[in-house]
């Protein structure tokens, strides 16, 4: 039951992590539909968010299973410490999540990212979800329950990230933000101390 609990946090953390793409995706359309209201001349066209965030759905989900299966076909070399290390590597990702929260919630003031900020943060969510996919199989509980988990979070925050920029709610976007680096780590904590009571016993 605890396992359950604690991977249901870090599926809920490791999908936030869309929130920041989300957020000033949103921010932005909010930006193209004002100026589209005082210049309704103008040619220029608003990025085609729904489609991109769309594209970024499909992409987590590949690279989860790709995850997923790495897991299964490397848990034979990992001499029985592949929990141990399931545990540590999740651990390690809410660490790296925290050492970026000040800088993502700092994206707020932008408007638009540049191509190489959302790649970079792009690929640093798809590394997560590669993470997660590789833990749930290495920790013996790949269940339908976590993928689905994954995957509706996903689509929840990418929604309502972008919802949130657009109508400029910079105090919840960083409440969020930091919530779900909290819920990684609480997870892994949750995670640790588990495998703990079950080698004492």
């Amino acid at each position: 039951m605890i396992c359950n609990i604690a991977l249901i946090f870090i599926a809920a953390g490791v999908a936030a992590d869309n929130l920041v793409i989300a957020f000033v995706s949103g921010n932005g359309m909010a930006i193209f539909r004002e100026s589209r209201m005082e210049d309704p001349k103008q040619t220029v066209r608003p990025p085609r968010w729904l489609l991109l965030f769309f594209l970024l759905f499909i992409i987590q989900n590949m690279v989860f299973f790709y995850g997923k299966w790495f897991g299964l076909y490397t848990t034979h070399i990992l001499s029985g410490q592949e929990q141990l290390i399931a545990i540590g590597l999740l651990f390690s990702m809410s660490i790296k999540m925290a050492q970026e929260l000040k800088r993502k919630n700092g994206t707020v003031k932008q408007v638009l990212f540049d191509t190489q900020d959302f790649l970079e943060i792009g690929l640093g969510t798809a590394v997560y979800v590669f993470a997660f996919g590789c833990a749930l199989n290495w920790l013996q509980l790949d269940r339908l329950i976590f993928i689905l988990s994954l995957l509706v979070f996903t689509g929840i925050f990418l929604l309502g990230g972008a919802l949130l920029g657009k109508y400029h709610f910079e105090k919840t976007f960083k409440y969020l933000n930091t919530v779900s680096v909290f819920l990684v780590m609480i997870g892994s904590v949750l995670l640790i101390i588990e495998l703990l009571k079950h080698n004492i016993q």
